[in-house]
C-alpha cells in the first residue's frame, strides 16, 4: 500500500489567528497548490476548511512551506500542528469528510471543501490518481452518510441538564435558531419565557410554539430583560464579544454552540462543564466510524489491484499530471486571469490524458 500522510494546521485553537483565511475563492486554493509545487515534491492535494488547513500527500512534508504559503508564522503556528500517517491517515479521510471531527459534529459543508481541494490539485498537477480516487470515495461516502442518517444531533441530555440547572430563573435569551436551540427552547418553555434569535424571518415556522423570536441583530437589546443567556449558535465567529462583557454581567450563562462561541473569559458554562452523557451522538459516531473501515478496506482493495495491473487509463493520468506539474510555472507566467488559467489548464491536462491514452493503447499488446 502507497503511504499517506496528513499534516496540518487546526483552527479551533485560535480563530482569530487564521481568520484572513477564511471565505476564499476556489482560485486561492489553486494559487496554494501552485505555490508549494518547488517546496513538495511529492503528489499531495491542499483543503482548506472552516477549521483547518491541511495536506494530504504520498510522502512526509514539513509544515513550514505550508505555513509560508498561507502567509502564516511558523513559529506563531507551531502549536496549531498536527500529523497524521499510514493506516491512520487513510481512515481519518473518510472520518473528516463525514464531518465528525469537525467542532461543529456532522457538518455537511467539508465534503464540498474536499472536492474543491482535489479539483485544484488535478488543476495544479499537484495530485495522482491514487490520490483523486482516494478523495472522491471519501466525498461519495460523505454524501451517503448524510442521505441516511442525521449527523447534526444534540442530546436531549443537555437540554434536560440546562433545565435543572435554572430552576428558578425567569426570561431566557436564547442566542440561535438551528437544531440545538429549537430543542433547548422546547425543553425550557413550560417553565420559563424563552425568546429566540431569529437570522431569516422567513424561517419563523420552525421557532417553537409559545415562543418569542426577535431578529439576530438586536440580540444584544434583549439581553437586559433576560435572567439566562444561552448561545445555542451553529456559526463560528463570537455572537457576543469582549466588549459584551458588562451586558451579560450577572446573567447565568450557557454556552452549547460547537465550537464554543463565548469567550472564554465569560466563564460560561459549556456542554463539556455539564458532565453528561452524549448518547445520541456517540451512536452516530460509533455508526459513522464503523461504515469508514469498510470504505477504507474497500479503498485499500482497489489500490492493491491497480499497482499489480496494467492499467492504460492510470498510466494516462499519471503522465498527464506530471506533464501539467512541469508546465505550471510555465502557465503561470501567461499572466492568465483566475476563471482563464483554470480553463487553460482542465483543456491542456484533458487532450494531453486523451493523447497520453491513445498512445498506449497503440503500444499495447
Amino acid at each position: 500500500m502507497s503511504p499517506l500522510y496528513s499534516t496540518g494546521l487546526d483552527f479551533t485553537g485560535n480563530p482569530e489567528l487564521f481568520s484572513h483565511l477564511q471565505n476564499r475563492e476556489r482560485s486561492f486554493l489553486l494559487s496554494v497548490h501552485t505555490g508549494l509545487l518547488k517546496q513538495y515534491r511529492c503528489h499531495f492535494i491542499f483543503i482548506l476548511t472552516c477549521d483547518r488547513a491541511e495536506v494530504v500527500s504520498d510522502a512526509k512534508v514539513s509544515p513550514e512551506p505550508l505555513e509560508r504559503v498561507l502567509s502564516l508564522n511558523p513559529a506563531a503556528v507551531r502549536n496549531y500542528r498536527y500529523t497524521y500517517d499510514g493506516d491512520e491517515a487513510l481512515r481519518r479521510i473518510f472520518l473528516l469528510s463525514s464531518g465528525i471531527l469537525s467542532p461543529l459534529f456532522g457538518e455537511d459543508t467539508i465534503q464540498g471543501q474536499m472536492a474543491q481541494g482535489a479539483e485544484a490539485a488535478l488543476l495544479a498537477g499537484t495530485s495522482s490518481p491514487q490520490l483523486r480516487k482516494l478523495f472522491s470515495e471519501a466525498v461519495a461516502f460523505a454524501k451517503r452518510i448524510h442521505t441516511e442518517m442525521n449527523t447534526r444531533v444534540f442530546d436531549s441530555t443537555i437540554t434536560e441538564e440546562v433545565r435543572k440547572r435554572i430552576e428558578g430563573y425567569g426570561n431566557v435569551l436564547i442566542i440561535g435558531s438551528g437544531e440545538g436551540a429549537r430543542k433547548t427552547a422546547e425543553a425550557l418553555l413550560s417553565e420559563h419565557s424563552v425568546t429566540m434569535t431569529l437570522r431569516d424571518d422567513s424561517k419563523t415556522f420552525l421557532i417553537p410554539p409559545g415562543t418569542k423570536h426577535v431578529p439576530y441583530d438586536d440580540r444584544r437589546m434583549w439581553i437586559p430583560e433576560a435572567d439566562v443567556v444561552i448561545s445555542a449558535s451553529s456559526g463560528l465567529y463570537h455572537t457576543l464579544t469582549e466588549d459584551d462583557r458588562d451586558l451579560v454581567e450577572g446573567k447565568l450563562l450557557f454556552d452549547l454552540s460547537t465550537p464554543p462561541d463565548l469567550p472564554s473569559s465569560f466563564n460560561a458554562i459549556r456542554t463539556e462543564d455539564l458532565n453528561i452523557e452524549l448518547p445520541e451522538r456517540n451512536e452516530v459516531e460509533r455508526k459513522v466510524r464503523y461504515e469508514a473501515d469498510k470504505e477504507v478496506m474497500k479503498y485499500i482493495s482497489w489500490l492493491e489491484r491497480s499497482e499489480r495491473a496494467e492499467d492504460t487509463a492510470l498510466s494516462a493520468e499519471r503522465i498527464a499530471t506530471a506533464s501539467i506539474r512541469r508546465s505550471s510555472e510555465m502557465i503561470m507566467k501567461l499572466g492568465l486571469d483566475d476563471e482563464k488559467e483554470k480553463a487553460f489548464r482542465s483543456s491542456l491536462m484533458e487532450n494531453i490524458r486523451k493523447a497520453a491514452l491513445s498512445e498506449l493503447i497503440v503500444r499495447k499488446p
